[in-house]
């Protein structure tokens, strides 16, 4: 914790000193707009308007669904089929100020299930925050946050006959400081999230299912600095750091254990976009997590961070990303697992106002202190039609499966889901 403040302090300090000498800016290096993205691209016929109200421009919409998905417990056999009816709504509101900045989100969504009642589930969120401009090339950011959600069935620990999804929540503050020059680019932020997780009990027996082993504090820092070669080229170099502190000890093989860690990562990369219709942000480095009890396994590896953009066309646009991180799934067993992700997804512009994707990832979970191991895979297709700029539809298909192998494996929580649905948004 100490250090993360001094970490914080120091940049503050550094970018404040350095920040004067950039006044003269007159290019920006880091400006990657050469190519526009189908999702990103306006279309003042059928965008939606901002609503001004007194010192605020908001954003908003309001949202109607219905998905039928054939596995709503996403177990291996004896699947339920189910109608799920979304509704809910999101707004966003921000000052329109030439310096500094006030911000507040917020979002409401109801997931209800015709027949299976006891699966449906609220989702609430809200985030204030703040931007104070020190100089032209010095910013200071702030947020404080609030979650209450519910895991969907296809997480880790929903697998083993919870009689209904694990809810939680997760409340929060971050910092963020920002400094560039014409070519120096350097960003540093601090975030903290306590995470509260709430018992289940089993379907039928009403057993309760302890939860409270989860429940922790997180805090992480990290830190960026960039040097733009050209205008199109950057190089850096990165590190973060996490500490978690669990709640409580867990009572493993007849002794209290503690899941506490702590974790760094150093990494360096490029961000870019090239004449060739293509951007990317890449990162590779090294990982490393050490655990407070000897009893559980330390983690360390290959590191990626990386997303790249490709723009065959004017009208279609392919993103690709890969990961490798270390996650807590919330395995009883297992404190830790190494993420290693990819994923692909193609928007093509129709006509202006219907837009075609198409979204692949696959995702493995190699478990630390037990013989595990979970291969992932999501499909999906999305057509979106703005009737005008106050309504919009949507209409999806979506596959998820896992498939899970080794000889510390409880039961058979691997499983096949497929989803239909169709969304509509409402905008004021």
């Amino acid at each position: 914790m100490s250090k993360l403040k001094r970490l914080s302090l120091m940049s503050v300090a550094v970018c404040a000193l350095i920040g004067p000498a950039a006044m003269g800016q007159t290019d920006n290096y880091y400006s990657r707009d050469k190519y526009e993205a189908v999702l990103d691209r306006m279309q003042p016929e059928f965008d939606p308007e901002p609503v001004r109200l007194g010192a605020f421009v908001v954003r908003s919409n309001a949202e109607l669904g219905l998905t039928a998905n054939d596995n709503v417990f996403a177990t291996s056999n004896n699947k339920e089929s189910d109608l799920v009816a979304r509704v809910g709504g999101e707004f966003a509101a921000d000052t329109d100020w030439s310096v500094h900045g006030v911000g507040l989100d917020a979002s409401a969504y109801r997931n209800q299930y015709i027949d299976l009642s006891d699966e449906s589930t609220t989702d609430l969120t809200a985030r204030a925050r703040g931007r104070l401009d020190v100089t032209r090339t010095l910013s200071l950011r702030g947020a404080v946050f609030a979650e209450d959600r519910s895991e969907p069935r296809t997480d880790f620990v929903n697998a083993f006959g919870a009689d209904r999804p694990v809810k939680y929540t997760r409340t929060g503050v971050t910092g963020d400081v920002d400094y560039q020059s014409d070519r120096i680019r350097w960003n540093n932020g601090v975030n903290f999230a306590d995470e509260n997780y709430k018992d289940g009990k089993t379907a039928g027996t009403g057993a309760n299912i302890d939860q409270d082993y989860r429940d922790r504090k997180v805090v992480s820092g990290r830190s960026r600095l960039s040097y733009a070669v050209s205008p199109n080229f950057a190089v850096f170099a990165q590190a973060t750091a996490t500490q978690s502190e669990y709640d409580i000890q867990q009572i493993f093989a007849g002794l209290p254990r503690s899941r506490d860690s702590k974790g760094y990562t150093v990494s360096g990369g490029v961000d870019f976009e090239l004449t060739s219709l293509v951007r990317g942000d890449i990162a590779v480095g090294y990982l490393n997590e050490k655990k407070d009890d000897s009893f559980f396994s330390d983690v360390s590896g290959l590191s990626i961070d990386g997303r790249m953009a490709w723009f065959p066309t004017r009208l279609t646009t392919v993103n690709f990303n890969a990961g490798r991180r270390v996650v807590d799934t919330g395995a009883f067993e297992s404190p830790s697992a190494i993420e290693t992700s990819f994923g692909t997804r193609v928007d093509h512009e129709l006509r202006r106002n219907i837009i075609l994707s198409g979204y692949a990832g696959v995702s493995n979970y190699e478990y630390e202190d037990v013989d595990r191991k979970d291969d992932n895979l999501e499909f999906g297709a999305v057509a979106t039609y703005k009737m005008n700029k106050r309504v919009h539809w949507e209409l999806f298909a979506r596959n998820r499966e896992r498939d899970v192998s080794g000889t510390g494996v409880f039961g058979d929580p691997s499983y096949s889901q497929n989803q239909v649905g169709i969304g509509l948004k409402l905008f004021p």
